[in-house]
């Protein structure tokens, strides 16, 4: 099985090559650049975080570190929109790697070989994601991971990167003290009692997360932290407390 994957690969790779000399053309490279610009919006600080609307976003990769040569695998976002999650409201694809797929990845994702191969590649399908979360704040679970492996990409092939506004659920969580045994996902999971359905999954885990961000979103309110402007200030003078503890 891993040598016929490895001979697809080859065969891919020189249909549609991954490597430091590819070049696309200059059409392509204006219209994602465009995409992103128009993506670029300018949000109010006094908008009602209950009138906002949030792209939660995950990814699944093959392993932790995309400057090692790790590619995404899998995609998956879902809206909240007037603090409800849109289930029919969904991105899911998945991304073909150019890269061997490490066994305990598949048995961890349950994203079979054959799946994969049928996928397209980063790039096609970057578009019609990027056409998906818009204008939107991208909120993640250490977003900064997911946005990682999209970034680098970006700014390589595109020389750009996303603009949008993004809110790290882990920041958050721990921006407001919550009493949970850690801040991962499955601690908060278990802590808000939220059934880990699809967990591992790139859909799934944004749907995980948009349920841990709407409890989170609750005890904004507890705190009588209502706007954007709000939510900036409490995640301020947390990172300020905790800088002034490392110093």
């Amino acid at each position: 099985m891993i040598i016929m994957e490895r001979i697809i690969n080859k065969a891919r790779n020189i249909l549609n090559p991954v490597d430091e000399n590819i070049r696309l053309p200059d059409h392509v490279i204006a219209e994602i650049r465009e995409i992103i610009r128009q993506n670029n919006r300018f949000i109010p600080p006094s908008t009602h975080l209950y009138k906002l609307r949030f792209a939660v976003l995950d990814v699944e990769t093959t392993g932790f570190n995309h400057k090692k040569g790790d590619e995404i695998i899998e995609v998956g976002s879902v809206i909240i929109e007037g603090g409800v999650i849109e289930r029919d409201k969904t991105f899911h694809q998945l991304v073909y790697p150019y890269r061997h797929v490490p066994d305990h990845i598949h048995e961890l994702t349950g994203i079979p070989r054959e799946m994969l191969a049928d996928g397209p590649s980063f790039f096609g399908m970057l578009q019609q994601f990027l056409k998906f979360i818009g204008g939107d704040i991208i909120v993640g679970h250490n977003i900064h991971f997911d946005l990682g492996f999209i970034n680098p990409k970006l700014k390589k092939y595109y020389r750009t990167s996303i603009k949008n506004r993004t809110i790290d659920t882990i920041r958050l969580a721990r921006s407001l003290h919550i009493p949970s045994q850690s801040f991962s996902l499955d601690n908060l999971l278990e802590f808000y009692g939220i059934e880990p359905v699809g967990r591992h999954t790139a859909l799934g885990d944004a749907f995980l997360t948009a349920e841990v961000f709407l409890r989170l979103l609750t005890a904004l309110k507890r705190h009588h932290i209502g706007t954007l402007e709000g939510l900036d200030m409490l995640l301020y003078h947390h990172d300020l407390m905790a800088d002034a503890k490392t110093v």
